[in-house]
């Protein structure tokens, strides 16, 4: 029976010095789970061999060979012993440099965290200033387009504006060519009573070289409703011809035949 203790005891120490082994070889993430079963095998182990070497011993040998048996039984529980010890330092070690992976990582965390809650910041801020520059963008383009508009606006009212004033100088130097071809008949034959039909045609070439003024008139409002010559026919000079015939000269006009005096 002895050999088979002493036996057991040296597989329990081969087995404390191959934990042993283990635990300085590998640095995996469960080595502290893999120490505490290997302790808890090797401990159970030994407590077995320690109760049989008690039994042994009570049982008192009597043979030179069983003391010896027993005494180097002894030793190597003794080996075991502190082979355990070591198991254990090694275990609280590996619990140490765990416990200071976890508060690195958990420092690592919380600065990660504030490095992510100011980028945060950061990004809101550039959001905002991206809203705000976008908005002032609409703005100043829709300025842009009224003003285009506003501009296109003023060009063509320009255009109709020197049209207008073209016509007006057109019809002015036919007033002065009138003016410059009228002779004294013309005038007595005008002012006779009995040159109706005289009058009456120079009086519709007055309302004509009216018409021409007015419809030369430049107005702003071009796409709006503005009276017609028709209905500003009071405003005239016909009018005036037709209502102080005494003291207006009717005009012919340019290249027409003045009418002979009765």
């Amino acid at each position: 029976m002895f050999p088979t203790i002493f036996y057991r005891i040296q597989s329990l120490a081969f087995l404390a010095t191959l934990v042993a082994g283990n635990a300085y070889a590998q640095q995996a993430p469960s080595m502290e789970e893999r120490l505490r079963n290997q302790l808890r095998i090797t401990t159970t182990q030994l407590q077995q061999a320690q109760n049989e070497l008690a039994a042994l011993k009570a049982g008192q040998p009597s043979s030179g060979q069983s003391s010896a048996s027993g005494a180097a039984g002894g030793g190597d529980a003794s080996a075991l012993r502190k082979e355990l010890d070591a198991v254990r330092a090694q275990l609280a070690t590996e619990r140490g440099a765990r416990e200071q992976l976890a508060d690195a990582t958990r420092q690592a965390h919380l600065q990660t965290q504030g490095v992510v809650e100011k980028a945060t910041n950061q990004i809101a801020q550039y959001r905002k200033s991206y809203d705000e520059l976008l908005r002032m963008a609409r703005t100043l383009d829709a300025e842009r387009r009224n003003l285009v508009a506003e501009a296109g606006a003023r060009q063509a009212a320009l255009k109709r504006c020197e049209s207008a004033n073209t016509k007006l100088y057109s019809v002015g130097q036919d007033i002065l060519r009138a003016y410059e071809t009228v002779d004294v008949a013309t005038v007595l034959a005008a002012r006779q009573p009995f040159a109706a039909q005289s009058r009456v045609r120079y009086e519709q070439i007055a309302q004509d070289y009216g018409d021409k003024l007015y419809e030369g008139r430049f107005d702003v409002r071009a796409g709006e409703t503005v009276e017609t010559p028709a209905e500003a026919v009071g405003q005239t000079p016909s009018n005036t011809a037709a209502e102080t015939p005494a003291t207006t000269v009717a005009m012919p006009a340019s290249g027409a035949a003045t009418p002979a005096s009765p």
